[in-house]
Formats: C-alpha cells, sequence, structure tokens
C-alpha cells in the first residue's frame, strides 16, 4: 500500500527536527497491511535528565482511509493510487491525524531506593510522583482536547513489590478536514509539532519538580 501524502509528512517531519538539532534515537515508519494502516514512531533520549524520564516516543498513526480522504479534498490528487479504491473513500469521518507522545520514567530510580523496612515503600513513591504530576498536568492541559493515563508494571523482589515501568501517555487528534494544498498539511504538521516538544519540555521540568524525596 502506498501513502504519498503521509510520506511526504514523515519528509517534512524529519525535516523538520534536523533544523531544530534533535537526533532522534529511533525514527522508524511501520505499515501493516492487514488493516491498512501505516505511522511514524519518533524516540528522544533523555537518560540523564534530573526529572527522571529516560526517553520520549511520539507515535503519528494514520491509515489508508484517512490517506483517500485527504487526497479526494486536496488539489493536484487526481492520479493519487487510492482513489481508484472506493472503499476507502466510504467513509464519512473527517481525516485526522493521531498522536501519541509518552514519557518513559526510569524505573530504576525507583527500584534502587533506599530499604525502609516498608514492603510497599517503592510502590507509594511511584504513586506519590503519579498524583502530584496529574494536578500539574490538569493546569498544563486544562485548555487541551487531549485524553492522559498512566502505564505501569508492577514486579516484586526479596524487599517487596516495586513499579518495574512507568510510562506517561497523551493521545491527541487534529483535524485536517478542508485542507486543499500540502503546504497546509505540513505548516499544520509542523505547528503541533511544536507544540508538543514544547509540551514535552515543560513536563519533563514538572517531572523533576513533583518527584518524591527518597526516604
Amino acid at each position: 500500500m502506498k501513502y504519498p501524502i503521509f510520506d511526504s509528512i514523515i519528509k517534512n517531519i524529519e525535516s523538520e527536527i534536523s533544523k531544530r538539532g534533535i537526533v532522534p534515537t529511533r525514527f522508524r515508519v511501520w505499515k501493516e497491511s492487514t488493516i491498512h494502516a501505516t505511522g511514524l514512531e519518533l524516540s528522544l533520549d533523555i537518560d540523564g535528565h534530573t526529572s527522571g524520564i529516560k526517553e520520549i516516543t511520539i507515535n503519528f498513526d494514520w491509515d489508508s482511509f484517512r490517506e483517500a480522504k485527504l487526497a479526494h479534498q486536496m488539489k493536484g490528487m487526481k492520479k493519487h493510487p487510492l482513489l481508484s479504491r472506493k472503499e476507502f473513500l466510504v467513509s464519512k469521518v473527517p481525516p485526522t491525524m493521531d498522536i501519541e507522545t509518552a514519557w518513559h520514567f526510569d524505573e530504576q530510580q525507583i527500584t534502587e531506593l533506599p530499604h525502609t523496612g516498608d514492603i510497599d515503600s517503592r510502590i507509594t513513591y511511584a504513586g506519590d510522583w503519579m498524583k502530584a504530576l496529574n494536578k500539574e498536568i490538569a493546569q498544563l492541559m486544562s485548555q487541551e482536547k487531549s485524553i492522559h493515563r498512566w502505564h505501569i508494571e508492577v514486579d516484586g523482589d526479596e524487599h517487596g513489590k516495586y513499579v518495574s515501568a512507568m510510562s506517561l501517555l497523551t493521545y491527541q487528534q487534529y483535524s485536517l478536514e478542508d485542507i486543499t494544498l500540502l503546504s497546509e498539511i505540513h505548516s499544520k504538521v509542523n505547528t503541533k509539532l511544536q507544540q508538543i516538544l514544547s509540551r514535552s519540555l515543560r513536563i519533563l521540568e514538572l517531572a523533576g519538580r513533583t518527584r518524591p524525596k527518597a526516604a
């Protein structure tokens, strides 16, 4: 399956982050033909930052239905390969760009806390951190149409339970309805990318500020 519009978006994102001097640790384009989907996974290494976060990942999700719908409304796309596939044009849902951003915390900074004798101390530490950061995020994103949630995994050792994986995830959907030029898509994606990068830096600051002190 070919995605010329999304391929152009990918090249634009690659150029934009290069202009900003950002060197991603992963820039991976994936395709899943069985569900007519594709996407871009972008990862930034934050290891060593005082926030306690080791990596940020940004995922741009796309599919054949969005590609075809967008091609149908745009100028100069009469030869787009998906316009001949009527099954991709029946959807009445306007084209959108789905973006997932994830902040992955360094679990070693939780598992290697000093042992206090309390078997739940490391779980409590992680819980207090998430609770404090949630309050800050609620204010930060109060004006945005987004959803955020936590992904955690719990394991155990001779000292009790601990959080073995801890990530904050946000989901946002941006409308591309009524866009007729490829340059307009690039401009909108660049604006959203700037917002995501700015928010990511802000969350790094908040994570460092809300991090509980070790007992």
